[in-house]
């Protein structure tokens, strides 16, 4: 009795202290919820009302250890890695005492699972009837969506702290598992620039500042300023794979990530198009969750909306993605905080406060682990169900497994089958040639295929079939329902004056994504399985760096046939070698190269050529030969003029409002992370006063061009092109592609298709195109004939008539995957993607399309590190 006085005295005298520090007591996000008084709450711990500021990420660190201090018994804080700028990552777990005691064993009958071969019916029954479900809540994806950061910590304190039954009965049912930044990097950022931009306690008027963040201090995405939420299979960014991991090791039955900030709050279901590849029980429990979050809202009075966007379609967001690995993925949105501050005019009048949209996180939370735990042995027995029923799915599709040949492209299919290992997914390999029957993903006919030794082969008949057949198929089915929704808008938009309001039209995403297009890889969607594979057990290992380690007396040189190859070009031209490059077809030590062979002369360079060219080619993986003399056995000799010197270019890259962050950031990340090329980021409000000639390159990335052509200005578009005639390599993409070809600029005699009158261009949803190349110009050294690239735009630009249109869209079929409008198809054939038109003593290079969207785009990146080190030697 008299210890509970005094902590009844200690609770009355911690409300006294907080009150009289103009802070208030801890709010209670949940209705009936009662909390240990001797576990610190955030308000305690922090000294501010939760949304009334921010916090910072190291603060969130400190409260999440003292919670594990605090209540050892139900918390465990595991550190999983570090983020692109150096802060640590954690996860938090939270149960019951007896599940904490257990958890190990938790962990491993959940993860059995995931594997039906192993794992039978019987033992799946038993599993589920005793084991606790795991819920995943994913905190600050968005890292500038600061309600979902602030929620984190009140989730994760409800969990450690609560005492009443109900949240009792969801520690005994299911195990917690929160990761409280999924973005730390991104959250930093904008808790910096909005601490340093937010007037008095937050001013609501959608025009005040502080809602219109800096393009790098507010925005959601990683450190190089890729969006994250986008990055779920690509794997491209630190924190995307530790996730990825750590998904993988807890085999969570539900997902949620938490975002923010739309007008009204988001849950579940989800808007169609749902991916065909899903079964029916992904979408059948996204519905009873989502009601049991609307019971809850109602309780409250509180607005909300589901179904109308937010679909479960392109595989990459971080719901989606989760959703492909067996989980119950969904995205919820609160309508506070982010950009909208601490407070925020909505459009009906009202005022969105950060504290109310933290509260509708919480409650969707609570009420979300409620459901889950609740419906506990069910939603395991799916869970088994996912994968299970994906393997028998097999026996009534066409394509029983999927061949990746090496050929030339070795190294680059090791990237694939790399990331493929990583998402757990079973690979295995030829160990003889073999003759099968199967589609050709270039042509896309079904036909006799050889498949030499050393093939990669994916059987779709594995557990992780659905995320398997998702990402490697060749094309997406898109849900009907979705398409003739889609189509009567178009039709209804085709209807009405220019001026007319226009339907949106549905597509929040791309329409295709299929990872052996877009890393450009010699494949075949086997009909008919073939035997004698043997399971790979490890990562593929490149053997690299100079053949038998043997010193050269004339030259070393290696196949430039594969994006690896590039990076080691581009290595040597970093550190100053001097190396070149052949145009033309070349006979070395008994064996034939096509055009693309790179070469490094023992007598052109420094004494240390060896070592580190050896070096170099071992870490990236790419064998070098060595030859003896100029003189070959046929073909051009070493010495010729098509064998052509290359030099370290000087790179400038625009950056900064009209930029598009996304656009810069895939730059930024392929030339400072995959190629080692040095640049310099200019902001573009300073282009005007930069000396031009202190660069060779300067690349306009994707943005507004409008914006550009404002900003430039005649003075700055003068200087642009005075210094393009003197020998500059300009290189536009997307929008700076548009805006080279405005006719008040005048970079190229081509214009964009469209801007004639008699000419209707669609919008087309991020599909796969074949282009052809023309393998006699220098931008396509290294390159086959055709290549698969992504449209995610309505940009179509007609023939240059003055320069090379180096790569074309195919007029017979252009469409490989995802969707177009049939009306707009027709205006792909023969027009280029890739243009280079002479100017003066210098090059336009303009991309109508990110030859590296999202990064996971692989095939076309060649051509952009073409086009940055090339053309100023030749």
């Amino acid at each position: 009795m008299k210890k509970k006085i005094k902590i009844v005295q200690a609770i009355v005298i911690a409300i006294c202290v907080l009150q009289s520090m103009g802070i208030q007591a801890q709010m209670v996000f949940w209705p009936d919820a009662t909390y240990n008084p001797e576990i610190t709450s955030p308000e305690e711990f922090l000294g501010y009302e939760a949304g009334s500021y921010l916090t910072d990420h190291f603060q969130m660190i400190d409260y999440i250890h003292l919670l594990k201090e605090q209540a050892p018994e139900r918390v465990e804080v595991i550190k999983i890695g570090k983020s692109m700028e150096r802060r640590d990552m954690y996860l938090v777990v939270i149960s019951s005492e007896e599940n904490m005691a257990r958890l190990e064993s938790i962990r491993t009958k959940v993860s059995s699972l995931k594997d039906p071969v192993n794992t039978s019916n019987e033992e799946a029954r038993e599993i589920a009837s005793n084991t606790p479900v795991i819920t995943w809540m994913n905190y600050a994806n968005d890292g500038d969506e600061s309600a979902a950061f602030e929620a984190g910590l009140q989730v994760t304190y409800h969990f450690a702290a609560g005492t009443d039954s109900e949240t009792q009965a969801v520690l005994d049912e299911s195990v917690i598992v929160i990761n409280t930044a999924h973005n730390p990097d991104s959250h930093q950022r904008h808790v910096t620039w909005m601490k340093a931009s937010i007037v008095g306690g937050g001013t609501p008027d959608r025009i005040a500042s502080e809602h219109a963040g800096d393009w790098r201090m507010s925005n959601s995405n990683s450190r190089y300023q890729i969006d994250m939420n986008r990055d779920g299979f690509a794997l491209t960014q630190d924190e995307s794979k530790i996730v990825s991991e750590n998904m993988q090791y807890w085999s969570p039955q539900v997902w949620v990530d938490y975002h923010g900030e739309p007008e009204e709050y988001f849950f579940a279901p989800y808007a169609i198009p749902v991916n065909p590849n899903y079964p029916g029980t992904t979408n059948k429990w996204a519905n009873v969750i989502g009601e049991n979050n609307a019971k809850a809202f109602d309780e409250f009075g509180w607005t909300y909306y589901a179904r109308e966007v937010f679909d479960l379609h392109y595989p990459g967001y971080w719901d989606s993605y989760p959703a492909f690995n067996g989980a119950i993925g969904m995205t919820y949105e609160t309508n506070g905080g982010g950009d909208k501050g601490l407070v925020y005019r909505k459009l009906d009048g009202t005022l969105s406060t950060l504290k109310k949209a933290i509260h509708h996180h919480v409650v969707a939370s609570i009420a979300t682990a409620i459901t889950t735990a609740q419906n506990r042995e069910k939603m395991l027995l799916d869970y088994y169900s996912f994968f299970k029923s994906g393997m028998d799915e097999v026996k009534s599709e066409t394509v029983k497994q999927i061949a990746l040949v090496p050929g030339s492209q070795e190294n680059d299919v090791h990237d694939l089958v790399r990331l493929l290992l990583d998402h757990e997914i079973k690979v295995y390999k030829t160990g003889e040639q073999k003759t099968a029957q199967g589609i050709n993903y270039l042509s896309g006919r079904n036909e006799r295929i050889t498949l030499p030794a050393g093939t990669f082969v994916v059987p779709m008949a594995q557990p992780n079939k659905r995320l398997a057949k998702v990402l490697l198929e060749r094309n997406t089915d898109i849900q009907p329902e979705f398409l003739e929704e889609a189509l009567k808008a178009y039709d209804y938009n085709k209807s009405v004056g220019e001026n007319a309001p226009k339907q949106s039209l549905g597509f929040y995403d791309v329409t295709a994504w299929s990872l052996p297009l877009t890393y450009n890889i010699n494949t075949a969607g086997l009909t008919r399985e073939i035997s004698g594979l043997v399971e790979i057990s490890g990562t593929p290992e490149r053997e690299g760096g100079v053949v038998g380690s043997k010193k050269a007396n004339y030259a070393y040189y290696f196949d430039y046939q594969s994006n690896d190859a590039a990076r080691l070009l581009s290595r040597l031209i970093q550190e100053e070698f001097n190396v070149s490059i052949s145009t033309k077809q070349v006979s070395l030590n008994g064996k034939d190269y096509k055009r693309g062979v790179v070469i490094a002369r023992v007598q052109r360079n420094p004494a240390n050529l060896y070592d580190r060219i050896n070096a170099l080619a071992t870490e990236i993986g790419i064998r070098v030969e060595t030859t003896d003399a100029a003189w070959t056995e046929k073909g051009i000799l070493l010495g010729s003029r098509n064998v052509v010197s290359l030099h370290k270019p000087k790179v400038m890259v625009l950056m900064e409002e009209p930029v598009s962050e996304n656009g810069f950031g895939a730059i930024w990340f392929n030339l400072e992370e995959r190629y080692k090329l040095d640049f310099t980021a200019v902001r573009f409000e300073d282009f005007n006063r930069a000396n031009l000639y202190d660069f060779d390159v300067i690349i306009l990335p994707p943005g507004s061009s409008s914006g550009y052509l404002n900003g430039l200005g005649e003075q700055g578009i003068s200087s642009l092109k005075n210094w393009i005639s003197n020998g500059g390599t300009f290189i536009g993409i997307k929008e700076g592609a548009v805006f080279a070809a405005n006719e008040k600029v005048n970079l190229t005699s081509s214009r964009l298709l469209g801007s004639q009158e008699d000419t209707s261009v669609d919008f087309t949803p991020g599909a796969i195109l074949k282009a052809n190349l023309d393998l006699n110009h220098f931008l396509t050294l290294g390159f086959e004939d055709e290549l698969p690239v992504h449209v995610f735009s309505s940009n179509i630009f007609t023939p240059s008539e003055k320069g090379a249109n180096v790569a074309v869209y195919d007029t017979e079929s252009p469409k490989m995957s995802g969707f177009i409008f049939e009306e707009n198809e027709q205006n792909f054939s023969g027009n280029p993607y890739l243009i280079h038109e002479p100017m003066g003593r210098g090059n336009v290079i303009l991309f109508p399309e990110e030859p590296t969207f999202r990064l996971y785009w692989r095939g076309p990146e060649r051509l952009l590190i073409n086009s940055i080190i090339l053309p100023n030697s030749f």
